[in-house]
């Protein structure tokens, strides 16, 4: 039980020190209560008579927002307890928490609460209580407020749980004053009654002004604001001192550091600590001091002044070329070594893995031509030096295989061939499409009168410059079809220059064809052919270079007369449809083919369902 006391009196301690956080402002209901409290144990606990106690209620609450309350209520009272002959003494401490309903500046506020408490009993039993009940405080004043409070309370001990109605006062507490913060406007870190620019942000030394080269004189009074200089100068530095450490320039080593007079001018230099001095060191232990060996940190031998001979030549390693390997002072500790056998040292052998020939340096010749195999660029086949050991039947120095003219000798820029230019125009006759005509060499030596770079063989239009792509002629869209035949000449396409019907548009005239239907025996278009025609109008609003013509088709069963004018009809009924939905008249024609174009075998019903079709062909006109 002293523990839960313990623990209520360190809840009220932090309370009141204000390290749970609440809102010090006028709406907070955050103060002290006192109350006449009347304490009633029997009616709860079924014993027989009404005896009311008395007791008092002091209470310290203190606001977390404008709605919830904590309260810590001290009481003490006498009260009339079963058993007990003569009224007992009780000293209670609870934890609450209330909720008030309105709002903080009304006069009559309602409250729920509910909390923990404990309850000494004569100073000897203690006992656990929980505290629920309802109250309101009515506003008497702007601090002062009636209070009263109805509550429960069970106990955690048998015949103990009671209940209390309190009336009294309560006083909120308004908090102190807080000491204005000083005003920084400027952010500069010095308030306003110490900054001589308030408004401006800016340092210390300048007494909160700007200072943009940190000179400590002001930007407003300083005649050198981007270049330092002591204040006496008006913030320029000195014509004899630049750096205003007192030692004119003339004399001071470092003019732009300040620095002492001892040191000429410059700061003085950080002090490196002593590296204590050792007599005969040897790092290395090698029985070399250090001051005599040549190899201070790797232990070696003292004929070598204290280097290493991994190899024991009495060569020292950093003067070894060959350190693992013996070999005498003469070859710097290498040995003598012929890996290929040929007779010639690897140190003078060009080839030293390949057995050779001492004229080749040691190097192999396979086609024995006299040109080691590194050097020849047919090393299979004998050669001449001039075609780099290969074959020259015509010793014009380019070899066979990169010679086109192997048997008549040429020079290299014209692969090995005469240069033979019967027309003169610069393009050799084994190149000259055109030997007998004079052209260029984008023509392939043919003529091309309009410079287009078609020879005028190929060239459609040779007199006008044009496209490769459009056989010399002009053409504006870049399609490949000529202006002059284009039927669309600003818009790219194949189909004689204009753009091609997309694939699913020509899939959908070839469905048309079929799903087209009419009445039996007749022209009438049903229903259900509306939405095809429909889109067959659309794809004609797309392309509109293209024209239509619209066949008709029928079976071979009955009148030969009589098919060929219903088809020419049912042709017509989708002209005249197509007409109504905005396809210009000048764009289509219709026409009849009775069952002269048959696409299925009339002799069976699904052929004959085939015949009896209306096409719809798009071309360009």
């Amino acid at each position: 039980m002293k523990k839960l006391f313990l623990c209520m009196a360190l809840a009220l301690c932090l309370l009141q020190s204000g390290l749970l956080y609440s809102q010090d402002d006028m709406t907070t209901l955050h103060g002290i209560s006192a109350k006449v409290l009347f304490i009633d144990y029997n009616t709860p606990n079924s014993v027989d008579g009404f005896k009311l106690g008395n007791g008092l209620e002091l209470a310290y609450l203190r606001s977390i927002d404008q709605n919830m309350v904590f309260g810590v209520p001290l009481k003490v009272g006498v009260v009339n307890i079963d058993g007990d002959e003569n009224k007992t003494t009780i000293v209670s401490l609870d934890f609450t928490g209330q909720y008030l309903f309105s709002k903080p500046e009304s006069i009559f506020r309602p409250y729920l609460f509910a909390g923990i408490g404990i309850v000494s009993e004569a100073f000897e039993d203690n006992n656990p209580q929980v505290p629920v009940g309802l109250g309101f405080n009515y506003r008497l004043g702007e601090s002062s407020f009636l209070t009263f409070q109805g509550e429960y309370r069970k106990s955690f001990e048998d015949q103990r749980d009671n209940i209390q109605l309190g009336i009294g006062w309560h006083f909120k507490l308004k908090p102190a004053p807080r000491p204005p913060e000083p005003i920084d406007t400027d952010g500069d870190g010095l308030p306003d009654a110490q900054d001589n620019c308030p408004d401006e942000a800016g340092t210390l030394a300048a007494n909160g002004c700007p200072d943009t080269d940190d000179d400590g004189v002001p930007n407003g009074e300083d005649d050198c604001p981007t270049v330092k200089g002591p204040a006496s100068n008006y913030g320029c530095p000195t014509d004899d001192d630049r750096d205003g450490d007192g030692v004119p320039d003339d004399q001071d080593q470092c003019p732009d550091q300040a620095g002492t007079a001892e040191l000429n001018g410059c700061p003085p230099k950080p002090k490196e600590p002593e590296k204590p001095t050792v007599i005969n060191a040897d790092t290395d232990g090698d029985g070399v001091v250090d001051s005599k060996d040549e190899c201070p940190d790797v232990p070696g031998l003292i004929v070598l002044l204290g280097c290493p001979d991994r190899d024991g030549d009495g060569i020292a390693d950093k003067d070894d070329r060959c350190p693992d390997e013996a070999g005498p002072i003469a070859r710097n500790g290498c040995p003598a070594k012929d890996t290929d056998k040929d007779g010639i040292l690897d140190e003078d052998d060009e080839c030293p893995d390949q057995a050779g020939f001492i004229a080749l340096k040691g190097c192999p010749d396979s086609d024995g031509d006299g040109i080691a195999d590194k050097d020849d660029a047919c090393p299979r086949v004998a050669g001449k030096a001039s075609a780099k050991g290969c074959p020259d039947a015509d010793g014009d120095g380019v070899a066979d295989k990169d010679d086109a003219c192997p048997n008549e000798p040429g020079k290299a820029e014209h692969q090995g061939c005469p240069f033979i230019d019967t027309d003169g125009d610069g393009v050799a006759d084994r190149d000259d499409k055109c030997p007998k005509e004079k052209g260029t060499a984008a023509t392939e030596g043919c003529p091309d009168f309009d410079g287009d770079g078609v020879p005028n063989h190929k060239d459609l239009c040779p007199n006008e410059a044009g496209l490769v792509t459009a056989s010399g002629c002009p053409d504006e869209d870049g399609d490949g079809t000529p202006d002059h035949l284009d039927k669309c000449p600003g818009e790219k396409g194949t189909n004689q220059g204009c753009p091609d019907i997309a694939k699913e548009d020509k899939e959908f005239l070839a469905f048309a064809a079929k799903n087209v239907q009419f009445e039996t025996g007749k022209a009438t278009l049903k229903a259900q052919s509306f939405t095809t025609l429909d889109k067959v109008a659309d794809i004609m609003s797309r392309y509109p270079r293209y024209h239509l013509t619209i066949d008709g088709h029928t079976d071979n069963v009955g009148d030969g007369a009589a098919n060929q004018l219903l088809s020419e009809e049912r042709a017509q009924s989708c002209y005249e449809y197509l007409l109504a939905r905005g396809v210009p008249p000048l764009r289509m024609q219709y026409k009849g083919y009775g069952a002269s174009k048959p696409v299925g075998d009339n002799s069976t019903a699904e052929g004959r369902e085939k015949n009896r079709r209306v096409e719809f062909n798009m071309y360009i006109k």
